[in-house]
Order: structure tokens, then sequence, then C-alpha cells
């Protein structure tokens, strides 16, 4: 059964450089012997902030860029120079700081490349089957219960699929493609963000294992690890130790 954690940090900017911390940290450790590792990213400004603070850090550890395998959860389906697209806004902080080699670079699939979403997925999942298991997945808990690019009108009925394609997405664009619920559960770690009070009651949720949040439904292979701030954790229950 695979573990699960929680790591409940002061504020946003704590969270942020810890978490760049620690994926250093566990990059580093996973490339032991030269092995490669694959780590898959999200978008948004919070993983972003920590792309900042890796670009920035990464120079002083002992992570070998070239080494790394780096894929996306989720992404716009639109023209691969959208600025609003993940992939791009990620390369844009991690690429001019880090020798990354660009054939582990795996973005998903764009509007430029695929016909539709559909078609997209299913290329995309095929590319992961071939390069499974990811190492670590970096995830982040949305106010309105979207994790990667999975909303709570998506979880029924549940697909074995690995990537889906959606068009019915409330954001600023429709399209997008996501990893499933099944995909992520083949990572062998899943890294969930959650941070700021508007996001408390969804996570409260998601640890009683709300049934209506994808979240929910999140395990990984070997272990599901949370990063929350104190405004995130405000409605779940704390233990202070005095001794």
């Amino acid at each position: 059964m695979a573990s699960r954690s929680t790591l409940r940090f002061e504020d946003r900017a704590s969270l942020v450089s810890q978490t760049a911390t620690l994926l250093l940290d566990a990059m580093s450790t996973a490339q032991a012997g030269n092995r490669r590792v694959s780590v898959c990213l999200t978008g948004g400004d919070l993983a972003n902030g920590i792309y900042d603070d890796i670009a920035t850090t990464a120079a002083s550890t002992d992570v070998k860029p070239d080494l790394i395998d780096l894929w996306w959860n989720w992404d716009f389906f639109v023209a691969t120079d959208n600025p609003e697209r993940n992939s791009l806004q990620t390369l844009s902080r991690l690429a001019g700081a880090m020798s990354l080699d660009p054939a582990k670079i795996h973005p998903v699939p764009s509007s430029s490349v695929s016909s539709d979403p559909e078609a997209g997925a299913v290329q995309y999942a095929q590319e992961l089957r071939e390069h499974s298991p990811i190492d670590i997945c970096l995830l982040e808990l949305q106010p309105t219960g979207q994790i990667a690019g999975i909303f709570p009108q998506h979880i029924n009925p549940p697909s074995p699929a690995l990537v889906a394609g959606v068009t019915d997405a409330p954001l600023s664009h429709s399209e997008l493609i996501t990893m499933t619920r099944a995909g992520l559960n083949t990572c062998r770690e899943l890294w969930i963000l959650a941070c700021g009070t508007d996001v408390a009651p969804v996570l409260k949720k998601t640890i009683d294992k709300d049934p209506g949040l994808p979240a929910s439904y999140l395990t990984g292979q070997e272990s599901v690890r949370w990063l929350i701030d104190s405004q995130a954790a405000s409605l779940l229950p704390f233990h202070h130790c005095t001794l």
C-alpha cells in the first residue's frame, strides 16, 4: 500500500522555496549511479514559483540536468508557442538555467502537432507507456476541485486510459489534454500542492475522501505527499507536541 504524508509550511513563500529544495534533493538522490529521473510537472503561478526557485539554485546542487526526463500532467490544447502553455512557461524558466536534454523533454501534444485533444491524448498515452513509471509527479489542488486537468464533472465514469482529451474545461481555454486518475496513479510518487484559504474546504474534503473530488482517488504506486501552507491547512486537525 502506498504511504501518505503531509508537510505543512508556514506560508506560500516557504512552501515554494522548500518544495523546490525537496524536488532537487529527490532528483539528486534518484540519479545515484547516473540513473535518469523522470519528473511530471504541472502549471500555474504556484508551480511557476517553484520552477523559478529551482532555476536559481539547481547549479549549486548535485542534480544532473541531462539525466532529467520532463513530462507534464496537463496542458492547454493550443498552439505550441501560446504563452499560456504550461510547458512553455516551465521551459522559459528552467531551460536557461539548466542544460536539459531536448530528447528528454516530453510536452503534451499541442494543436500545432495534433488534430484534436483526443488524438493528442492517445499519442501522449503511448509515449508515457513507453517510459513509465514516472518517478515524481507534481500536482496542485485547486479551489474548484481541479487536479491536473481533471474537474469534478470528469470523474465518472472512471477511464482506464492514461491520458484524456477534454473539450469542456471551465478555464481560459476549454480544450486541454490531461493525465487521468489511472495515469496519475501509475506514477511512483505524487506530490500534491495546496495553498491559500480558498482551497482549505476542498483540501479537507479530499483528505476525507469525498467521492465527488478527483484527488480523492489518487494513490500513486509508492506514496502520496501533500505539501500545504498553513492557510490551506486551516480546516485540518493539527496536533502540537510540547515535549
